[in-house]
């Protein structure tokens, strides 16, 4: 039986990538960055006997890559602000979160400020609790490694759980429990967030019209964030109407279409800066349609905590 060596906790803040990178228990991960002093925010980490649970914030964009170890299964669950993170060179979708098994590889790319939240456990582990609970089997469930929920709203209630669990425990509370406390922990933590994750009517239901057209939506806005597009345009191409979609884009990502396509210009716009895509910070706003320069830093400062123009000058164009 698969299993974790006794409790440990770890916190780090403001530490360099290869803090993390290696094998760390019973994970080959390596953290990597195009960026200049991408550092570690903060990493905080508690390990029992069947489960472990990470956080990451990073203040840059980071890659990770690794394999999960034969025998587990890890799921992972962002919540960020501006852009989207990426697995296998896709976006994740904002209702969608990474699932995977035993043997299977990892290329995972955050993005700056995003928080970043892993469930690690055992297969018998998993399937014990699943089936204690009644939940849904996320593995069965999952397409091309990731699972997509009907909504944010689990996505959301998934992070506060695996966030407010995390930050209830630390070395003294960790050692002042009783030997049992751990396993009953273990199966709390992944039985609620299985729970959180289960539909509430697990009989396959149609999906509203106006959430397929979310969907349809955010795929265009991925494939055209560089083209001029109003909440008009993109309802006329998709053939509804603007309410409907101004809807279901808000059921199904907890946000409006024009904030997401604001958000994923802006993550395009900060990569173009760090590579000198463009000759100058009004180049890359224009060609990401930021045609008033004062709204776009504003909106740059806001997501990233820096003027884009010191993006732009903390990573010299190398010749």
């Amino acid at each position: 039986m698969n299993s974790f060596a006794p409790p440990r906790f770890l916190e780090l803040e403001s530490a360099p990538l290869d803090e993390l990178s290696g094998r760390k228990d019973h994970w080959d991960i390596d953290l990597s960055s195009v960026e200049q002093a991408a550092l570690i925010q903060h990493f905080r980490h508690i390990r029992g006997p069947q489960l472990r649970h990470s956080r990451f914030d990073f203040n840059a964009c980071v890659t990770a890559v690794g394999a999960i170890p034969d025998g587990f299964v890890t799921f992972a669950i962002s919540s960020l602000t501006a852009g989207r993170p990426t697995w296998n060179n896709q976006r994740l979708q904002p209702n969608e979160i990474v699932v995977l098994h035993g043997g299977e590889s990892v290329h995972y790319r955050c993005e700056p400020n995003e928080a970043l939240f892993t469930v690690t456990t055992t297969l018998e582990h998993y399937e014990a609790c699943r089936e204690r609970h009644g939940a849904i089997d996320l593995l069965k469930a999952r397409k091309e490694h990731r699972y997509q929920a009907e909504s944010h709203q689990p996505i959301r209630s998934a992070f506060k759980l695996i966030g407010d669990s995390l930050a209830a425990l630390s070395p003294t509370t960790l050692a002042s429990r009783h030997p049992g406390w751990n396993s009953q922990w273990e199966s709390t933590v992944l039985g609620a967030l299985l729970q959180a994750l289960t539909p509430d009517h697990p009989r396959v239901r149609d999906v509203p019209t106006r959430r397929k057209v979310a969907a349809r939506a955010i795929e265009y806005i991925h494939e055209h964030a560089h083209k001029p597009i109003t909440l008009l345009d993109l309802a006329e191409r998709l053939n509804t109407t603007g309410r409907s979609l101004h809807q279901g884009f808000i059921e199904s990502f907890g946000t409006t279409p024009m904030a997401y396509l604001r958000n994923i210009r802006l993550s395009n716009a900060r990569q173009d800066l760090i590579r000198h895509t463009w000759p100058s910070v009004t180049e890359t706003a224009m060609q990401w349609n930021f045609f008033h320069l004062g709204r776009f830093s504003k909106d740059y400062q806001h997501a990233y905590g820096e003027a884009p123009s010191h993006t732009y000058r903390r990573h010299p164009l190398t010749p």
